[in-house]
């Protein structure tokens, strides 16, 4: 009668043991996960400013940028390697190209990043290097309704509040640097925000 009582002790332990183990293991794929999508968020930051740097070289000998070409470069092998597939860290697409061909505009170049979590988007227009004298950054664009820009900037804003049907300033602001709320504002999808900037 002991043996027996023994031996289903023994065997509650043992699912004890395999469910904590199962909790644990879960545990640890989340953070492991977690873990990943940060590392994979902080790749982005570098990728946008390596993807600059590229479109600036390729287009060195030309006056501005309305020639640029997203297809050609990439043709040419000139994205960097790990975005030769337009596509970012993340896994969503990018774009970018000339802003137009008007006076002003024809010298600004945009880069979109597509589908970024609303936590990755927040911690990318966070980011500091964006934002300084160097950076070149005129425009900055969220989910197409929200801006952030230079007051003198050459980026058309009047066209940006028609275009996208913003009301008087809603959604605009004439500054670079956007607050934390106005981040979090901004970046309203939980899955598949984007974001848009415009160089200089």
């Amino acid at each position: 009668m002991l043996q027996n009582n023994e031996k289903g002790y023994t065997m509650i332990e043992t699912i004890m043991y395999i469910s904590i183990l199962g909790v644990l293991g879960v545990i640890l794929a989340s953070y492991a996960g977690s873990v990943i999508t940060r590392y994979k968020t902080g790749r982005i930051t570098q990728q946008i400013i390596d993807l600059k740097k590229a479109i600036t070289n390729y287009t060195a000998a030309d006056e501005d940028y309305t020639n640029l070409d997203m297809t050609k470069m990439q043709e040419d092998k000139a994205v960097p390697l790990d975005m030769r597939d337009l596509h970012h860290a993340l896994s969503g697409r990018i774009l970018f190209g000339p802003v137009g061909n008007n006076t002003t505009e024809k010298y600004l170049f945009y880069i979109t990043f597509e589908n970024i979590y609303r936590k990755g988007c927040a911690e990318l227009l966070s980011q500091g290097q964006f934002y300084d004298d160097g950076a070149n950054l005129d425009t900055l664009i969220v989910n197409n309704k929200t801006a952030w820009f230079y007051e003198h900037s050459f980026y058309n804003t009047t066209s940006f509040q028609t275009r996208y049907e913003i009301k008087s300033n809603a959604g605009v602001a004439i500054s670079i640097r956007p607050t934390m709320d106005q981040i979090m504002k901004a970046c309203d999808d939980e899955e598949n925000n984007s974001i848009t900037w415009i160089f200089s």
